[in-house]
């Protein structure tokens, strides 16, 4: 799936940025330079990348697109006793992360092409814990990240990535919620 990056800030980004957003203390700009943008390439991403791409313009701040692949389990594979090693398995994992390049790289073009600083990086992985070590090793201000808003058995099979981050990340989260799941 290709997601696409609006091509414009928001009408009123040049003056709000002009005007500065203040922190709660009202003592300055806020300090946020750096963003951790993590993305699944899912629809609710699209939403994701705005937020963080109207955020960046008021602040300054550059963005780093992140998306991280985790590996899947094959139970073929496993009952084989084969798992990595088989080359089915590899190819599918190789395929898998070119693609993910591909679309990292064209979401941070259409970034760039805005005007604001932006690379991406590709991680391998469980997907909570990749993020929050992202976040720590890139040195970043704050993370904005999508919410699916999973509820009932939804959220105890598939878990909430974005819930454990907010738990475990040692900067600020904003989380973008996917209002069309939460009717």
């Amino acid at each position: 799936m290709k997601t696409n990056v609006p091509s414009d800030p928001p009408a009123d980004a040049s003056r709000l940025r002009e005007q500065g957003l203040k922190t709660s203390s009202g003592s300055g700009l806020a300090s946020y330079r750096r963003f951790l943008l993590p993305i699944d390439f899912s629809e609710h991403s699209k939403k994701t990348i705005e937020h963080a791409i109207q955020l960046a313009t008021l602040t300054g701040a550059g963005i780093i697109v992140c998306h991280v692949f985790q590996i899947p389990d094959y139970p073929a594979a496993f009952y084989q006793g084969l798992y990595t090693e088989h080359e089915l398995v590899k190819s599918h994992v190789e395929m898998a992360k070119r693609e993910a390049n591909t679309q990292l790289a064209t979401i941070t073009e259409q970034i760039a092409a805005i005007g604001l600083k932006a690379e991406s990086i590709l991680r391998v992985g469980n997907p909570f814990e990749e993020i929050v070590n992202a976040a720590r090793d890139l040195d970043v201000d704050l993370i904005v990240i999508g919410s699916h808003g999973y509820r009932g058995l939804e959220r105890l099979l598939l878990g909430s990535t974005a819930e454990r981050v907010v738990q475990y990340a040692k900067c600020p989260v904003l989380v973008v919620k996917d209002m069309a799941r939460q009717v």
